[in-house]
């Protein structure tokens, strides 16, 4: 009897033992789902960032066109020279440069050879197509817009192989002169065109105002103190002066209003009051006077030769001219 209960103890044991050892092969063994699953998310790659496209191809009435964001017309300025820009101050507020970052790119329907970057003043990269940095036109709204086209005879649109629409312009301009001609009377010779009248009034939502021969709004720069123009380099492209062609006032203008005076490069301008007369490169029709208030140095040119500041009409726009604070502001 006691043999037997031995021989229970043992094989009771080795049940046990045996039951045991698969328990701990059970718990030593990890299921491996979680673990793949794991470092399966922890190797996946993040999302690419979506390619930002600075340049593609649009339509104007110039024809096949560049253009950049919203599909506005972008433009090259012939003062850029070795595609390097010099459109800064309130130049680029009317004239914004094609900003981009390092990894930019162009529409796959474009060669994407000839568009290069340049570093402006500040740092940042700007577009280049051929040899023209880039830029856009405030006075542009929509889509096929083109109010840049040609202004101050050194911005132009630019075409899809890095060229500028110049010869367009210029076709446009004869074109244009040629239908505003007489015709001519009996097989006589067309008379010859009255000239252009150099200043005049028109009618803008600050009231009237003075307007060159386009009837682009006529502005004063404060900074001008004592009626000496200082206005040049950068400033004299986003406000470009009144040219005349020489010291002599032009007949039809009032004396006791207009007068011509000096530039510091020995070309002459046309002043009203103490005022020397400039346009604003952001104006792009008549009527516009987007250069108002611009960096409080700025205002429209009333009439009577007096500006006006804040919107106030006669009282203001007598003002004597002031000493600025600024040296630039423009």
């Amino acid at each position: 009897m006691n043999t037997r209960l031995i021989l229970m103890t043992v094989v009771a044991a080795l049940l046990l033992a045996a039951c045991g050892g698969d328990a701990a092969e059970t718990t030593a063994t990890a299921p491996p789902d979680t673990a793949v699953a794991a470092a399966t998310t922890e190797a996946a790659p993040p999302a690419p960032a979506p390619t930002v496209i600075s340049a593609s191809a649009g339509q104007t009435d110039l024809g096949p066109t560049l253009v950049g964001e919203n599909g506005l017309t972008l433009y090259g300025f012939t003062n850029d020279t070795q595609a390097a820009s010099t459109c800064g101050g309130t130049c680029a507020e009317a004239w914004p440069p094609v900003i981009v970052s390092p990894d930019w790119d162009v529409a796959p329907d474009l060669d994407a050879g000839i568009f290069a970057t340049t570093t402006r003043d500040d740092g940042s990269l700007q577009l280049v197509a051929g040899r023209w940095p880039l830029y856009y036109f405030a006075g542009d709204a929509a889509a096929g817009d083109i109010n840049g086209q040609g202004s101050g005879d050194v911005w132009f649109a630019v075409d899809l192989d890095g060229g500028l629409y110049t010869d367009q312009a210029a076709a446009a301009d004869d074109a244009a002169a040629e239908e505003a001609a007489p015709e001519a009377a009996d097989g006589a010779e067309a008379e010859a065109a009255a000239p252009a009248t150099i200043v005049s009034t028109g009618d803008t939502d600050l009231g009237p105002v003075l307007v060159d021969a386009d009837g682009l709004t006529l502005y004063g720069f404060t900074n001008d103190v004592d009626g000496q123009p200082t206005c040049e380099d950068d400033c004299a492209d986003a406000w470009p002066p009144v040219i005349m062609d020489s010291a002599e006032l032009p007949e039809g203008l009032d004396a006791e209003v207009f007068s011509v005076v000096e530039r510091p490069d020995g070309s002459f301008q046309l002043s009203a009051g103490v005022w020397p007369l400039y346009t604003f490169a952001g104006d792009g029709a008549p009527g516009d006077v987007n250069g108002q208030g611009s960096g409080d140095v700025w205002f429209a040119a009333t009439p009577e030769g007096g500006l006006i500041r804040d919107g106030a009409d006669a009282a203001a726009a007598e003002e004597a001219p002031a000493e600025s604070d600024s040296d630039d502001g423009y």
